[in-house]
């Protein structure tokens, strides 16, 4: 395996001099060598190459030298956490570690550029900072509240009765998916033996995850028309899921799946449910994802005074520094230096 501390490797001064250098001449290159990068340069460098080496790890990968294909799958994760500013930096520090010991970088193959276009394609183009939006509980309020909940008229037929039943699914994939700051893969998912409901709430064990299973608290919410736990029973209710996935496909037919032939939707689907309800809702269904739900959560949360510890916990994050960029999003207004100014 390799070095996974976050060293600040230098090149070794040369066994074998070339004619007319000395030793004192190779010393003189080797410490200027060891400068090209200011010390805060470094020290960003070290902190992304020590995520990136720590992430080889728990995969059993050599992060030294590292594949493209190894690296895109790190990018490509990655980008569901951390802004598109972020991953060039995490991009340039393997580049740099790898340069540092002598070793063909990954980074300069095709397949990365490829990765970074699509990365900003698919992020927000007028956030600033190339994330997708985070759906606050203003914009869940108004997705929710776009959903076609009333129950039909038995009169209506299959295709009304459908339709309500998407209805109740998607509610619940809003509020759960926002209430547990869930990745998408992660709200697909759920399965009815992971639920537990008790008298404050529900727990969700998440056992696959992108860092170490978790269980995921949720209470019941003041307002019932926006409430995860009653949503998620409406929903199981209705569609008569008792086990097995808890979110499936509603076909027109309106008879959902169930026993062995009951399969969960998948994240694209989380995707599709998050775009749908925010165009229906007046919103801009380009601006959010399926990682608005979660990213939203952390947002909302950090504005109404959450602590990071909670934060990091709900959310899952390995490193705390990943939701401290959420955090730091959420209270910029009120922390920056601007207002000191006088102006």
């Amino acid at each position: 395996m390799g070095d996974l501390e976050p060293t600040d490797p230098s090149p070794e001064t040369p066994a074998e001099l070339s004619e007319g250098i000395t030793l004192e001449d190779a010393e003189r290159i080797t410490e200027l060598a060891e400068e090209d990068r200011r010390p805060s340069t470094r020290r960003v460098y070290r902190s992304k190459w020590s995520l990136f080496a720590s992430w080889c790890e728990k995969r059993g990968a050599d992060p030294l030298p590292a594949s493209e294909e190894l690296l895109s799958a790190y990018l490509a994760e990655r980008a569901e956490e951390v802004s598109l500013s972020t991953i060039r930096q995490d991009v340039a520090a393997v580049k740099w570690m790898h340069e540092r010991r002598g070793l063909e970088s990954p980074t300069e193959g095709a397949g990365i550029g490829r990765v970074l276009d699509g990365i900003a394609q698919t992020s927000d183009p007028t956030g600033g900072r190339g994330k997708k939006q985070a759906a606050l509980t203003k914009h869940i309020r108004k997705m929710v509240e776009a959903l076609p909940l009333e129950a039909p008229a038995p009169d209506e037929g299959v295709a009304a009765e459908a339709r309500h039943l998407r209805a109740l699914r998607d509610r619940a994939i809003l509020l759960v998916g926002y209430a547990g700051a869930f990745r998408r893969s992660e709200l697909a998912t759920i399965r009815s033996e992971d639920v537990s409901r008790g008298a404050k709430g529900m727990e969700i064990h998440v056992p696959e995850t992108k860092t170490d299973p978790r269980t995921v608290g949720i209470t019941y919410a003041e307002d019932e028309s926006l409430c995860p736990v009653r949503a998620l029973s409406e929903w199981t209710g209705a569609a008569s899921i008792e086990e097995g996935p808890i979110f499936r496909a509603v076909p027109r037919s309106a008879k959902i799946a169930t026993g062995e032939e009951a399969e969960p939707i998948t994240g694209k689907t989380v995707r599709n449910v998050i775009g749908d309800a925010a165009e229906d809702a007046g919103l801009d269904p380009e601006r959010m994802a399926g990682h608005s739900l979660r990213r939203g959560h952390i947002t909302q949360g950090a504005l109404h005074g959450a602590g990071l510890d909670r934060l990091m916990k709900q959310a899952g994050h390995a490193d705390p520094r990943t939701t401290a960029e959420y955090v730091e999003d959420a209270r910029r207004m009120e922390t920056t230096t601007a207002q000191d100014l006088g102006l």
